[in-house]
C-alpha cells in the first residue's frame, strides 16, 4: 500500500511539473521569436541571457569550491556577443582578434596582486565559461544576418525575414528532438544512455528525438521556404539530433561534478538558464556552418 501511495501522489506533482513547464514555455517563446525578428532586438537578447548564464555558470562553480573572475568572464563574454552583432559592418574577423585579446586580458588579470594559489584554476574556468556560454551563444546573432532569398514556403504571408528563418530552424529542431525525447522517454524508455550523468534520458527517448529533429528540420524548410533541399534540412536535423542531447550531457557533467541538480531556478519548471539553453550551446553554431557549407555546395 504504501507504494501505491507513494505512486498516486508521485503522479500529481509530475502532472504539476508538467504543467509549470508548458506554462514557462508559452511564455517565453513568444518573447524569443520576436526578438528573432531584429538583428539588433537578437544580439539584446542574447546579451541578457549571456549575463544570466555568466552569473549562473559562476555560481555553480562558487559551489563546488571555485573562483571564476565573474567580471572578466562577462567581459568576455559580452565581447564575443558584440563582435558577432557588428561583424556585417566590419572588414575583418572580430572572433579571431577577440581570441588572441581575451587570452591576453585574462591571464594579465591575474598578475594582480592577491592570492594566486589559485590563479590557473581560477583562469581557466573563467575562460572556458566564457567562451562555453558567449561564445556559442553568439552564433544566434550570426545565424540571424544570414541574408538569403526564401523559396516561398506556407508562411510565406507573413513575411518573416530570412536570417528569423534561420534562427527559427535551429530553435525547432532543438526544441522538438528535447520534447519528442521527454515524451518518448516517458512512455517507453527501458534503456539508459547515461546513468551516471542522467539518470532519467533513455536511447529510446533519444532515438525518439533524433527522428523528429531530422523530421522538423524538413518540415521548417517547407514552413519558411528555407533555400535548401529537404535532403540537406534532413542531415542538419540529424546532426543536431546528435549534437543536442551531448550538450544536454555536458550540462549535466558540470553539475554532477558540482553536486547540484538544476543550475538555477530562474525559470519555473526548468531550473536556470543553462538549464534551457545547453542544448542550444551545441546546436547553433553546428547549424549555422552546416548552413553556411549547403549554401555553398
Amino acid at each position: 500500500m504504501d507504494g501505491a501511495n507513494d505512486a498516486s501522489a508521485d503522479s500529481p506533482n509530475r502532472a504539476n511539473s508538467l504543467a509549470l513547464r508548458i506554462a514557462s514555455v508559452s511564455v517565453l517563446i513568444p518573447i524569443v521569436i520576436a526578438a528573432a525578428w531584429w538583428p539588433w532586438s537578437t544580439a539584446i537578447l542574447v546579451g541578457i541571457c549571456i549575463v544570466l548564464a555568466i552569473f549562473e555558470f559562476a555560481g555553480i562553480m562558487r559551489r563546488g569550491g571555485y573562483a571564476p573572475r565573474v567580471w572578466v568572464g562577462l567581459l568576455i563574454s559580452l565581447t564575443f556577443c558584440a563582435a558577432a552583432a557588428f561583424q556585417p559592418v566590419t572588414p575583418f574577423d572580430l572572433n579571431g582578434a577577440i581570441i588572441c585579446l581575451s587570452i591576453i586580458g585574462s591571464l594579465t588579470y591575474e598578475l594582480i596582486p592577491g592570492d594566486r594559489r589559485s590563479s590557473l584554476e581560477s583562469w581557466a574556468l573563467t575562460f572556458a565559461g566564457s567562451y562555453y556560454v558567449g561564445g556559442l551563444l553568439s552564433y544566434f546573432i550570426l545565424l540571424g544576418q544570414l541574408d538569403t532569398p526564401l523559396h516561398g514556403g506556407w508562411l510565406a504571408f507573413l513575411h518573416i525575414p530570412s536570417g528569423t528563418s534561420w534562427i527559427l530552424l535551429a530553435l525547432v529542431v532543438t526544441w522538438l528532438q528535447d520534447t519528442t525525447a521527454f515524451f518518448v522517454g516517458r512512455l517507453i524508455g527501458r534503456h539508459k544512455m547515461a546513468p551516471v550523468l542522467s539518470p532519467k534520458k533513455s536511447w529510446e527517448g533519444a532515438a525518439g528525438g533524433f527522428v523528429a529533429s531530422a523530421l522538423s528540420a524538413m518540415l521548417t524548410v517547407a514552413v519558411l521556404g528555407l533555400p535548401i533541399s529537404y535532403v540537406a534540412a534532413a542531415l542538419i536535423g540529424a546532426t543536431a539530433g546528435v549534437v543536442g542531447p551531448l550538450g544536454d550531457l555536458v550540462e549535466s557533467l558540470i553539475k554532477r561534478q558540482i553536486g547540484i541538480k538544476d543550475s538555477g531556478q530562474l525559470i519555473p519548471g526548468h531550473g536556470g538558464i543553462l538549464d534551457r539553453i545547453d542544448s542550444l550551446l551545441f546546436t547553433a553554431p553546428v547549424i549555422y556552418y552546416l548552413v553556411l557549407l549547403t549554401l555553398r555546395s
